[in-house]
């Protein structure tokens, strides 16, 4: 059986040993709060744009949002070549300050000043799908000399942001009818903190204890592909089926359940019914723990071999696969379980394949194999992001019904917007 060899990341006691740097929690929370945007924010956005549910703006606005996914795709990779002139750290700032500007554009253009152009959502989700591609895979780079009790903290900020925003903003906005706008600037006033946490945390150098972290260039890497890409490419394969699920499940529920109430045990069933805010809180909740622990639970076990790293995987596989299957039945009460389910299995990946680079891939491949691990993923985000009308339709079964699967806007507009003028496409907004 296969276990770490002499170039890999494992050899470093140090790094096994090292005391954790928690602000690297706070680093990657603070930058994911930027792809939070994708959840229920995007649906907050669309109604500030007065766009409905269905019909051809809606499509145009589903599109411009998957920018996200297309963006991280190409600069996962391509940053190699568009920044090959900069270190891995300085690519982590590059990412941070487009981020930030991405996640600038909601509150303060729309929300703020009031405009309706839809040219923004392109602009705002594609400059943040390319900080992501630049961020994720480099910024695990990075750290992985600060040691995995340091990546096991980092890796965990992911869900954290999501839980910040879907769960702790949509309770304050349930509960107290606190603006959305707030939850808007929160996410762009996080990455001036990220930015000043990173800048504390960042290892100074390429070695620790005089072992080297230098990385090689993305060539040499291929030209080393043997040494790494063979055994990679089962956790690449899984990627794509978890970031499937992840980018069509999660804004498909939302497309799906967007009545003022939703009926729990079906689109029929008008006994049981809940208010569409709590219901999406519920739905957030579950899904933040189910990726949260699974996380944590990935750096737990203690994975020694390839084929036990395969089979830690195909379990991932399993819960991903079985969410999508349950949230398809278009019952609201089970996609609680569904989403507990296919977070789950995300998480476990994710926290899996990091283990597994750290420890299996010769370290100077660090980087090589996160982009390669996160571009071929990145591919199912693409394909679920573009189909998430296509998993709707799976849900709902081509009805619509009083509680769910509304083809009209479901939440009144801000009546700041009321007056508001410059819209791209006035003509079929509620078409």
């Amino acid at each position: 059986e296969d276990s770490s060899d002499g170039d890999s990341s494992c050899e470093s006691d140090a790094a096994e040993i090292a005391p954790p740097q928690r602000l690297a929690f706070v680093v990657m929370t603070c930058v994911i709060s930027g792809y939070t945007l994708i959840g229920p924010l995007q649906h907050d956005l669309k109604h500030a744009l007065h766009v409905s549910d269905a019909g051809a703006v809606n499509e145009m606005f589903i599109q411009s949002v998957a920018l996200v996914q297309w963006g991280k795709t190409f600069m996962t990779l391509g940053q190699n070549v568009l920044l090959g002139f900069l270190t891995s750290a300085q690519r982590v700032y590059v990412a941070m300050c487009l981020m930030f500007f991405g996640v600038l554009i909601p509150p303060l253009m729309i929300f703020t000043f009031g405009s309706l152009w839809l040219g923004w959502v392109p602009l705002a989700y594609g400059s943040i799908g390319l900080a992501l591609g630049v961020f994720e895979c480099t910024f695990l780079s990075v750290i992985s000399p600060l040691g995995p009790l340091t990546k096991s903290w980092a890796i965990m900020g992911f869900p954290a942001a999501f839980f910040i925003v879907n769960v702790f903003f949509q309770s304050l906005r349930a509960l107290f009818n606190v603006p959305v706008v707030i939850s808007f600037w929160y996410v762009a006033l996080c990455l001036p903190v990220g930015i000043l946490c990173f800048k504390r945390i960042a290892p100074k150098d390429n070695k620790v204890d005089g072992k080297s972290y230098r990385q090689a260039n993305l060539s040499s890497s291929l030209r080393e592909w043997n040494s790494w890409l063979p055994k990679l490419l089962p956790f690449a394969l899984v990627n794509i089926a978890c970031h499937f699920v992840m980018e069509s499940v999660l804004p498909a529920v939302f497309n799906t359940y967007n009545a003022k109430q939703v009926s729990l045990l079906g689109p029929e069933n008008t006994t049981h019914l809940m208010k569409t805010e709590w219901f999406l809180v519920i739905f957030s909740f579950v899904m933040g723990i189910g990726d949260i622990i699974s996380r944590r639970l990935g750096y737990c076990f203690d994975l020694k071999t390839t084929s036990a790293n395969y089979l830690a995987l195909a379990f991932a596989f399993c819960c991903t696969i079985l969410g999508l299957i349950l949230t398809i039945q278009g019952i609201a009460a089970l996609t609680w379980f569904s989403a507990f389910l296919a977070f789950f299995g995300n998480g476990f990946n994710y926290a899996v394949t990091s283990k597994y680079i750290d420890k299996f891939v010769p370290r100077k491949h660090n980087l090589a194999a996160y982009s390669v691990w996160m571009c071929v993923g990145y591919c199912g985000a693409i394909a679920g992001a573009v189909l998430v009308s296509v998993v709707k339709s799976w849900i709902c079964g081509g009805k619509q019904y009083e509680y769910q699967c509304s083809s009209g806007m479901s939440q009144p507009v801000p009546a700041v917007l009321g007056n508001a003028t410059g819209n791209w496409s006035n003509a079929s907004v509620y078409s």
